[in-house]
This record gives structure tokens, C-alpha cells and sequence, in this order.
């Protein structure tokens, strides 16, 4: 008599298999998750210390964001005086591709150079906003630093995938308004450095929580460098973008003055998120009961 497997056996065979390939696929799901959630945290990391060695050397941390200066040249005579610019570089650079040494005595940000923005055009302009920035020798001239993997597996190709606090000086408003240095201290020995925001990411769309101004135009959440928050600037804070995941909860990676990294668990509410983004721009002291953060007094 010939053996042979029936048919329900076969059938719950098949069943066992696809089960074990589910439970399989979830896993290596989770574990491609965690690395990319590893590699964001590692990035973080190094653009901060790439910040505190930039410090060490200058005195002060990068800014947030490119300056236009002016000064007054009388190499000519006092007759002849005449008003230069140029560019104090951000962390990124300003798109302006050497623009300032071919036209000294023009105010280039006002032509339209100014812009740090993600493009999806020309990426020879890209790569100099990185290669001209303040901290691009500090990071080991690696451009995969400025980018979460996160963000190119659901945005697609980007330059940098973080923004700097605003506090930290720029031209960070919404029309060029130029941040004075005297009221936003650039100082190396910052004051509250432990809990002050250096980095945070960009927020990009994904299939739980897309961006509503994301989805008519990704390109919109790639235009600046730097936070703005209420304090330097009239529209509000920002929100801060929860990209990543502790278990089933949303996370955010920050990177703070003093050069740590943390993962900051998502608030319930989008006035919390709001309210703990500005509590970290201020370098504010805060507690986290579980469900949102609260200031301490």
C-alpha cells in the first residue's frame, strides 16, 4: 500500500508554512524599522557633535541658518565707499553657489538665493547648501549624515532630512527677517544645554499620520534649515515630528545642545506636540507623565 499525505494534511502544511512565513516577514519588517530608527539616532549624534566640535574651534555654535551681512568698503577713498555683501554660512548653506565673490556688491538674498530648500531639480545646487555648510568638514564630509533613511524610503530622494532650532540665530522668518545675534545667544557654553533643542527632523508623510500640507505639495515641508518658533516667529511653533516608533507608540529623535539624543514618545494631543516643541526651542525643563509632557516649574 502507497503512503501519501490527504488532502486536509496537506492544506494545514500549506497553512503552518504561511503562517511562519507571516510571522517571519513581520519580524524582518520590524528589525528593517529598528535599523533605520538606529541610523536617524546615529545621524543625530554626529551632527551634534559635529556642532560642539565646530564650537570648540569658533567659540560659538553654527547657525541655524545662512546670514547675508553688508559692510561698508573704502578701499577706494571715502568718496568712493561702497556697500558689499556676503554670507555667513548656516549649518547648510544658503542655494546661492558662490553668487557672492562674482557679484560683491549686490544683495544676493534678496535676488532669490536665500533659500536652504529641498529640490527636485538641480542637485549640483543641493549637494553645495552641504558641502558650503558650517559643519560639513565637522562630519566627516559624509552627506548620508543629513538623512534619515525613514525619509527617503517614504519621500523619496532628499538632501537632509533635519532642522536646526532657530534659537541658535539665521535668517529664520517666514520673509528674511534676519534674527539678531544679541538676542539669541550663540554662546559655546550654552545655558541649558542638556535640555535645550539643537536638531530635530522634518515630518514626512506616512500611511498613519500624513501632513496635510504634505500631501498637496511635499516639497513645502523642505524649505528652511531651521525651526521657527513662537518667540522668532509670528507664525507659531511648529509642530514636532513624530517619525518613528516605540512599539506601537509614535516617537520623535532629538539632539540637544550639549550633544545627547533622546526619543521623545508622541503626546495625544496636537496642542501638547505644539507646546513641548516650544518647551525644548527654550531649553525649557520638562516631565513626561505617560501621556504628555508637562513644564516644571
Amino acid at each position: 500500500m502507497k503512503k501519501a499525505f490527504t488532502l486536509i494534511e496537506l492544506l494545514v502544511v500549506i497553512a503552518i508554512i504561511a503562517i511562519l512565513a507571516g510571522v517571519l516577514l513581520v519580524s524582518m519588517g520590524g528589525a528593517t524599522e529598528s535599523a533605520r530608527a538606529a541610523k536617524c539616532l546615529s545621524n543625530m549624534r554626529n551632527l551634534a557633535s559635529g556642532c560642539l566640535s565646530y564650537s570648540m574651534n569658533n567659540g560659538y555654535y553654527p547657525r541655524a541658518a545662512s546670514v547675508e551681512y553688508s559692510y561698508i568698503d573704502e578701499s577706494d577713498g571715502i568718496r568712493n565707499a561702497k556697500t558689499c555683501y556676503g554670507e555667513y554660512p548656516g549649518w547648510i548653506s544658503w542655494s546661492s553657489d558662490g553668487q557672492y565673490a562674482n557679484r560683491p556688491t549686490s544683495s544676493i538674498a534678496s535676488s532669490g538665493f536665500h533659500k536652504s530648500a529641498y529640490g527636485e531639480g538641480d542637485d549640483t545646487t543641493m549637494y553645495y547648501c552641504l558641502t558650503n555648510g558650517a559643519i560639513w568638514k565637522y562630519v566627516g564630509a559624509n552627506s548620508d549624515v543629513y538623512v534619515c533613511p525613514s525619509h527617503t524610503k517614504t519621500v523619496g530622494k532628499v538632501w537632509w532630512s533635519y532642522e536646526m532650532n532657530g534659537y541658535f540665530g539665521g535668517d529664520v522668518g517666514l520673509n528674511g527677517k534676519t534674527v539678531s545675534e544679541s538676542d539669541y545667544g550663540r554662546s559655546a557654553s550654552q545655558k541649558f544645554a542638556d535640555r535645550r533643542l539643537l536638531f530635530a527632523e522634518l515630518p514626512f508623510n506616512d500611511s498613519t499620520t500624513a501632513s496635510t500640507e504634505g500631501e498637496t505639495d511635499t516639497s513645502k515641508i523642505y524649505t528652511d534649515t531651521a525651526i521657527q518658533y513662537d518667540g522668532l516667529d509670528a507664525g507659531g511653533p511648529e509642530e514636532l515630528a513624530f517619525n518613528h516608533y516605540v512599539g506601537k507608540r509614535k516617537c520623535a529623535h532629538v539632539a540637544y545642545a550639549d550633544g545627547h539624543v533622546e526619543k521623545l514618545q508622541a503626546p495625544r494631543t496636537e496642542q501638547d506636540r505644539k507646546e513641548l516643541m516650544k518647551w525644548l526651542c527654550e531649553g525649557t525643563d520638562i516631565s513626561f507623565n505617560g501621556s504628555r509632557y508637562e513644564e516644571i516649574d
